[in-house]
């Protein structure tokens, strides 16, 4: 009798050691948690999009596999079960392939977030285990939630030095693009790709018009289906179209060289409202790590996705642009992290840096840090 991944890989011409990986999946969860409640894979395994090659008579994975684990679990079993998915991920695939999948206790099945990931999961996601779940996710989605995780995605180029990594992190932020141009126009295109062709053909709203951002999502879709991609090609591509679309997405002017508050303060009219979850989050990292009383209150009243996009913005020009390492960048880094500023004149700045953000990153989202 044929596994529901099993069929997946039918459908979708996938090897069949992928749907052998996804039945170890379902095995370790029914394992480790007390109750199962089910397994959605989301795009762009569920529709067709995932990256993998056959070399030496052995498949290796190109792209990870995102989806939600719903279960009456403990914290300890969560952890348990991450522990469990590293180790099916070992040696299987290259810097890239990862078993993403997001544990949720059941009782948030009907209260999940607004969002283009959820909507697109909805529509074309994939049952693994469990059934009658995907109608439980939400129907529509706030545009302002795409604009937050996409502030939020200009680490992924930032956060590596190595080569390939790099090209396909930014493949993905570039591929990002589209997916903004749909949430901008309310609408739900599931798959990369195929909202890459659609962007590609449509030109879509004051996105869809910049002539920099279509050479930047053509070359990014090319290298996304023929990883790793040339960064000689990408790399020129990159900051011109990052540019034009923080320009697009609110008709403001292109950002300034160095953040400062006028960019902080327009990246934070983006944003969705904080949930109230998320306030009382902020409020325990408060009262797990205190500093001074005004600079906490200042941490806590601003949008930190926002404060960290001006700080990752200051990074992009440092890296990929003409600017030095400078005062405002390290200041906003600081703010972020709520650390003290790394010094600009300091030969490692950029690796200090990047090490400042990722502390503040798992302050703010700690499962970022598993």
């Amino acid at each position: 009798m044929h596994s529901r991944a099993s069929r997946l890989c039918e459908t979708y011409a996938y090897p069949g050691e992928l749907g052998e990986l996804l039945d170890e999946v379902v095995a370790l969860a029914r394992e480790t948690f007390d109750e199962l409640i089910g397994i959605v894979l989301s795009p762009s395994i569920s529709t067709g999009d995932f990256l993998w090659k056959r070399a030496s008579e052995r498949v290796h994975f190109l792209s990870d596999v995102d989806g939600f684990v719903f279960a009456k679990t403990t914290g300890l079993q969560s952890a348990r079960f991450k522990q469990g998915l590293a180790r099916l991920e070992h040696g299987r695939g290259g810097p890239l392939f990862k078993l993403d999948f997001s544990v949720i206790r059941g009782a948030a099945l009907d209260a999940m977030s607004e969002t283009y990931q959820m909507v697109e999961t909805r529509m074309r996601g994939f049952e693994l285990a469990g059934s009658e779940l995907l109608e439980r996710f939400p129907d529509r989605f706030d545009p302002r939630a795409s604009r937050q995780a996409f502030l939020l995605n200009l680490w992924k180029p930032l956060a590596t030095s190595d080569s390939d990594t790099w090209v396909q992190n930014a493949v993905r932020l570039l591929l990002d693009i589209p997916l903004l141009a749909s949430s901008e126009a309310g609408i739900c295109r599931p798959g990369h790709r195929a909202r890459a062709e659609w962007f590609r053909e449509a030109r879509p709203g004051t996105l869809g018009a910049d002539p920099a951002i279509h050479r930047a999502v053509d070359a990014a879709l090319a290298a996304r289906l023929a990883p790793p991609g040339s960064r000689d090609l990408i790399e020129p591509l990159l900051l011109p179209a990052m540019e034009a679309t923080i320009a697009a997405l609110d008709g403001g002017p292109p950002p300034p060289k160095k953040p400062d508050a006028s960019l902080i303060n327009r990246f934070t009219s983006w944003l969705p409202p904080r949930p109230p979850r998320r306030i009382a989050g902020e409020f325990r990292t408060l009262f797990r790590r205190p500093g001074r009383p005004l600079s906490d209150l200042l941490w806590w009243k601003r949008r930190k996705e926002a404060v960290g996009g001006g700080a990752l913005w200051g990074l992009f020009q440092i890296l990929h642009g003409a600017e030095n390492p400078n005062q405002q960048t390290a200041d906003w880094l600081a703010a972020f992290a709520r650390r003290s500023p790394v010094d600009p004149g300091a030969e490692d700045f950029v690796s200090q840096a990047r090490d400042q953000y990722r502390s503040g990153l798992v302050e703010l989202y700690p499962t970022h840090g598993e």
